[in-house]
């Protein structure tokens, strides 16, 4: 009791200090760096010197830190999600958390896998991105427009995204939306990894001969592998489609069982690389029917906040709306991403 008693005396000291101060990043070699953390993501921490240029740390280079500007949102390797403040610990490694007041315990550096500064202000809870690209053939008057962005919005408990992609072709007398997607996703947390979700989607998909699709889901999902440099996600459920084909024969409403699973690798040292690999797969007794829907992604650092997009996409349909069209699409897309906190 009186250990812990201590401690809590020292941390609370501490925090009484640096809060007159910025953050602080201690090195193992004794020297240290004033100024901002702007997060950490999977073993790398971004921070912004006072006087001097971004730079990234690993982890694993630090004997500990100061995080005490604002309120950080940290999630650990073991799934456990905090908010509060981070002050530097005596054990080489560590830190000590603290929420309203409260010391919540001390923590191995290495095992926070993401942490940022969770806005008080409704605004500053968003993060995203937009791609644009497009490629011409002056041989046959033909080009080709990809449009790629995502705006997403967390706070303690609560995920919400908006994405969306197109592809439109156009040539000396034709404009066409070849491939149209929109998705709006509200993931819950009832516990550090399992989350309910509710979604909206809308499809378009010339080459499956399909004019339009609303498809509204609900289900559940588990985030259920994290380190500090991936995690990956699952989740299943039911949705419920309203079809256009091509010909405008329409359908009423179609039930499917659905599942999916996400896979992320990010890398934040040189070179600043990040992937997704994501594949859902749908199946409705009623008509027998197997459809999936996937992408992949990987994204390249060239300057602050641009990267350089590579895509691949697939779409299958074992009984498209138009009996006799294809059941296959695919392509690869090449854009230029600029990602905004």
């Amino acid at each position: 009791m009186k250990k812990c008693f201590l401690l809590c005396c020292l941390v609370m000291m501490a925090a009484t200090c640096f809060s007159q101060l910025k953050d602080t990043i201690f090195f193992n070699n004794g020297s240290n760096l004033i100024g901002k953390i702007k997060k950490i993501k999977l073993g790398v921490l971004s921070f912004d010197p006072d006087d001097a240029n971004d730079i990234t740390v690993q982890l694993r280079n630090l004997r500990t830190l100061a995080a005490v500007r604002k309120v950080f949102r940290v999630e650990t390797t073991d799934q456990a999600v905090f908010l509060g403040k981070l002050f530097p610990d005596t054990a080489k490694g560590y830190v000590q958390f603290v929420h309203n007041n409260d010391t919540a315990g001390s923590y191995y550096l290495q095992n926070i896998s993401v942490m940022y500064p969770y806005g008080i202000a409704f605004l500053q809870r968003f993060t995203g991105n937009v791609g644009l690209g497009y490629n011409y053939t002056r041989s046959s008057n033909f080009g080709r427009l990809n449009f790629d962005g995502a705006l997403n919005y967390s706070s303690s408990k609560l995920e919400v995204s908006l994405t969306g992609s197109a592809i439109y072709t156009s040539t000396d007398s034709s404009f066409s939306r070849d491939n149209e997607r929109l998705t709006i996703k509200n993931n819950y947390y009832f516990s550090p990894s399992w989350f309910a979700t509710v979604f909206f989607n809308y499809q378009r998909n010339l080459e499956l001969s399909l004019d339009r699709r609303y498809q509204e889901g609900f289900g559940i999902g588990n985030k259920f592998f994290t380190t500090q440099h991936v995690y990956t996600w699952a989740r299943g459920g039911i949705v419920f489609n309203q079809e256009k084909s091509t010909e405008k024969i329409t359908t009423g409403t179609l039930t499917e069982f659905f599942g999916q699973l996400e896979f992320n690798f990010f890398r934040f040292t040189k070179p600043d690389i990040n992937l997704l690999m994501a594949q859902t797969v749908y199946y409705s007794i009623s008509q027998n029917r197997f459809r999936s829907d996937g992408n992949s992604k990987i994204n390249w650092e060239i300057i602050k906040n641009f990267k350089i997009g590579l895509e691949f996409y697939n779409n299958y349909d074992s009984n498209p709306p138009v009996e006799g069209s294809s059941k296959l699409d695919y392509g690869i897309l090449f854009n230029l991403n600029y990602f905004f906190y």
